[in-house]
């Protein structure tokens, strides 16, 4: 199960299907925010793509997951919520900030989950 509690998981977890499992939970609120959030309002798409990859770096409680997921979010926002016909265009500083924030943000989450898993343990 996905949403689990921390003390119900015994044993590392693997990094490669924390990984998989966040690429289809990030190409799912990419989708979803495309369908509720206007065009016009391009940051609090971004807002809505970094909220989704920290939320799942706090259950994945891992550092390489939760970095891949701040870079894939970052990608498909890009890519799709920016450019709706799928292409990944940087275009400035302003893209490279947006970067800068969803990773950290997914990297903070990540922090954060891995604090909560060991304090539960």
């Amino acid at each position: 199960m996905l949403l689990r509690s921390p003390r119900s998981h015994k044993g590392p977890r693997s990094t490669e299907i924390l990984i998989g499992i966040g690429f289809f939970v990030a190409i799912a609120a990419c989708a979803i925010t495309a369908l509720l959030v206007p065009a016009a309002q391009l940051e609090t798409r971004f807002a809505v793509m970094g909220v989704v990859g920290c939320l799942y770096a706090v259950v994945a409680a891992d550092l390489w997951a939760a970095a891949v997921m701040g870079v894939l979010t970052w990608m498909l926002a890009t890519g799709f919520l920016v450019h709706p016909a799928g292409e990944l265009t940087v275009t400035g500083g302003s893209d490279a900030i947006r970067l800068i924030a969803i990773v950290g943000i997914s990297l903070a989450g990540g922090l954060y989950g891995i604090s909560r898993r060991r304090r539960a343990d």
